[in-house]
């Protein structure tokens, strides 16, 4: 019993282990691309890692992992993220001027449909990142139709940020150390299930 209680508390502390080592990780290659042509790598690396993880390969060399998917997807990365800031920035321009100087319900309500289909797309983007090499269009429509044709998972996704919500309010410690792996694990955790399940029944 005693034994089994110690190895239950060994292991948390293993993967808690893991998730700070993989926090700092992209913490600093986020800098070392002067944060603005760093996110987007050590975003995708950090998925990568995870995935991997999710995949039953825990005992992968975390950092040769990272920077190889870092130094490999540098400059697709940086590609496809100003492509999605440039349309992020646009919705929210749309939204704003919609709100605050056109004042027509219905278009309103048109780009907020808009806009939330972008944020369940954005869900599945890096999980399709780690998983696929595409091409950027075809990263797109992929990341695009799992946010519309897997319904449970994608509500799965977004089910799970609450509980991580008031965890890093009542612990701001762990969002400080672990945060950006723990808010990407479940995205990687349910994407990775609907491609087993996609994959599955098209074998």
């Amino acid at each position: 019993m005693i034994g089994n209680i110690v190895e239950k508390i060994m292991t948390i502390g293993n993967w808690l282990a893991k998730l700070v080592y993989l926090q700092i990780l992209w913490i600093v290659f986020t800098i070392l691309g002067l944060v603005a042509f760093g996110i987007m790598p050590a975003t995708t690396a950090m998925f990568y890692v995870i995935r991997k993880w999710i995949e039953k390969d825990p005992n992968i060399p975390i950092f040769d992992t990272f920077y190889k998917s870092y130094r490999a997807d540098f400059l697709k990365s940086n590609g496809l993220g100003i492509a999605l800031i440039g349309i992020g920035i646009f919705l929210y321009y749309d939204y704003t001027i919609s709100k605050l100087e056109i004042g027509i319900p219905v278009l309103h309500f048109l780009i907020m449909v808009i806009s939330f289909f972008y944020f369940i797309f954005l869900l599945y983007f890096f999980p399709v990142f780690a998983r696929y090499n595409m091409k950027p269009f075809e990263q797109f429509r992929k990341s695009f139709y799992l946010s519309i044709s897997r319904p449970l998972e994608t509500f799965a996704m977004i089910i799970s940020f609450v509980p991580l919500y008031f965890f890093f309010n009542l612990f701001p410690f762990f969002f400080v150390v672990a945060g950006a792996p723990l808010i990407a694990f479940p995205s990687m955790w349910f994407a990775n299930r609907a491609f087993m399940q996609i994959e599955g029944r098209n074998s």
